[in-house]
Protein backbone atom coordinates (compact mmCIF):
# COMPACT_ATOMS: atom_id res chain seq x y z
CA UNK A 1 0.00 0.00 0.00
CA UNK A 2 1.73 3.51 -0.97
CA UNK A 3 0.02 6.73 0.60
CA UNK A 4 -0.50 10.16 -1.49
CA UNK A 5 3.03 10.61 -1.87
CA UNK A 6 4.14 7.23 -3.52
CA UNK A 7 6.22 5.95 -0.60
CA UNK A 8 5.17 2.20 -0.11
CA UNK A 9 4.51 1.94 3.63
CA UNK A 10 2.95 -1.43 5.23
CA UNK A 11 -0.54 -0.83 6.18
CA UNK A 12 -1.30 -1.71 10.37
CA UNK A 13 -3.61 -4.57 9.68
CA UNK A 14 -0.99 -6.37 7.61
CA UNK A 15 1.47 -5.80 10.49
CA UNK A 16 -0.56 -7.42 12.80
CA UNK A 17 -1.34 -10.15 11.06
CA UNK A 18 2.63 -10.94 10.39
CA UNK A 19 2.85 -10.44 14.29
CA UNK A 20 -0.04 -13.84 14.70
CA UNK A 21 1.13 -15.92 12.00
CA UNK A 22 4.62 -15.98 14.10
CA UNK A 23 4.97 -18.53 16.29
CA UNK A 24 4.74 -17.62 20.07
CA UNK A 25 8.08 -18.81 20.81
CA UNK A 26 9.45 -15.67 22.58
CA UNK A 27 6.13 -16.15 24.55
CA UNK A 28 6.64 -19.77 25.32
CA UNK A 29 10.44 -18.69 27.24
CA UNK A 30 8.72 -17.29 30.17
CA UNK A 31 5.82 -19.45 30.99
CA UNK A 32 8.20 -22.70 31.10
CA UNK A 33 10.36 -20.42 33.18
CA UNK A 34 7.23 -19.92 35.53
CA UNK A 35 5.89 -23.51 35.40
CA UNK A 36 9.83 -24.79 36.58
CA UNK A 37 9.38 -22.02 39.53
CA UNK A 38 6.12 -23.46 40.06
CA UNK A 39 7.34 -26.97 40.32
CA UNK A 40 10.29 -26.42 41.89
CA UNK A 41 8.69 -23.85 44.96
CA UNK A 42 5.68 -26.98 44.89
CA UNK A 43 8.60 -29.82 45.42
CA UNK A 44 10.62 -27.95 47.94
CA UNK A 45 7.74 -27.35 50.06
CA UNK A 46 6.07 -30.50 49.55
CA UNK A 47 9.18 -32.17 50.75
CA UNK A 48 9.45 -29.49 53.68
CA UNK A 49 6.05 -30.44 54.71
CA UNK A 50 7.54 -34.44 55.63
CA UNK A 51 10.12 -32.70 57.73
CA UNK A 52 7.56 -31.07 60.31
CA UNK A 53 7.31 -31.75 64.15
CA UNK A 54 3.64 -32.85 64.53
CA UNK A 55 3.10 -30.91 67.96
CA UNK A 56 5.09 -29.21 70.39
CA UNK A 57 6.79 -30.74 73.78
CA UNK A 58 4.95 -28.54 75.73
CA UNK A 59 1.26 -29.42 73.99
CA UNK A 60 -1.52 -29.77 76.78
CA UNK A 61 -3.51 -32.86 75.25
CA UNK A 62 -6.21 -32.04 77.01
CA UNK A 63 -7.17 -28.18 76.36
CA UNK A 64 -6.06 -27.94 72.61
CA UNK A 65 -7.52 -30.26 69.72
CA UNK A 66 -4.63 -29.26 67.88
CA UNK A 67 -2.67 -31.69 69.96
CA UNK A 68 -5.01 -34.41 68.92
CA UNK A 69 -3.42 -36.97 66.79
CA UNK A 70 -6.34 -36.78 64.22
CA UNK A 71 -6.35 -33.08 63.76
CA UNK A 72 -2.73 -32.96 63.46
CA UNK A 73 -3.14 -36.00 60.56
CA UNK A 74 -5.88 -33.48 58.99
CA UNK A 75 -3.11 -30.70 59.15
CA UNK A 76 -0.44 -32.68 57.54
CA UNK A 77 -3.62 -32.93 54.65
CA UNK A 78 -3.96 -30.04 53.78
CA UNK A 79 -0.46 -29.25 51.72
CA UNK A 80 -0.31 -32.94 50.70
CA UNK A 81 -3.95 -32.35 48.70
CA UNK A 82 -3.14 -28.53 48.23
CA UNK A 83 0.66 -28.45 46.72
CA UNK A 84 -0.17 -31.14 43.72
CA UNK A 85 -3.62 -29.54 42.44
CA UNK A 86 -2.05 -26.45 42.66
CA UNK A 87 0.79 -27.38 40.28
CA UNK A 88 -1.05 -28.59 38.12
CA UNK A 89 -3.65 -25.83 37.59
CA UNK A 90 -1.17 -23.26 37.73
CA UNK A 91 0.83 -25.13 34.61
CA UNK A 92 -2.58 -25.89 33.01
CA UNK A 93 -3.47 -22.51 33.21
CA UNK A 94 0.83 -20.95 32.29
CA UNK A 95 0.19 -23.03 28.83
CA UNK A 96 -3.75 -21.82 28.33
CA UNK A 97 -4.07 -19.43 25.20
CA UNK A 98 -6.54 -17.67 26.75
CA UNK A 99 -5.26 -14.02 27.44
CA UNK A 100 -4.90 -12.97 31.40
CA UNK A 101 -4.72 -16.65 32.43
CA UNK A 102 -1.49 -17.45 32.82
CA UNK A 103 -0.40 -15.10 35.50
CA UNK A 104 -3.47 -15.07 37.27
CA UNK A 105 -2.83 -18.78 37.45
CA UNK A 106 0.31 -18.45 38.45
CA UNK A 107 0.23 -16.38 41.26
CA UNK A 108 -3.32 -18.04 42.55
CA UNK A 109 -0.90 -21.38 42.47
CA UNK A 110 2.27 -19.74 44.34
CA UNK A 111 -0.71 -18.40 47.06
CA UNK A 112 -2.11 -21.91 47.27
CA UNK A 113 1.26 -23.84 47.60
CA UNK A 114 2.36 -20.97 50.84
CA UNK A 115 -0.96 -20.81 52.60
CA UNK A 116 -1.11 -24.55 52.64
CA UNK A 117 1.88 -25.16 54.07
CA UNK A 118 1.75 -21.88 56.52
CA UNK A 119 -1.40 -23.40 57.67
CA UNK A 120 -0.28 -27.11 58.11
CA UNK A 121 3.19 -25.59 59.75
CA UNK A 122 0.71 -23.11 61.99
CA UNK A 123 -1.17 -26.07 63.57
CA UNK A 124 1.19 -28.91 63.57
CA UNK A 125 3.76 -26.98 65.72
Amino acid sequence: MSDHGGNDRPSPQTEAGHAAAQPGIPNLVPRALGVLVLWLVGGALFLLNRFLPLGTADCDYEQHAACDPSTLDLAMAIPDITIPLAVLAGTWGLFSRRPGVAPLAWISSILAIVTATGAAFTIAT
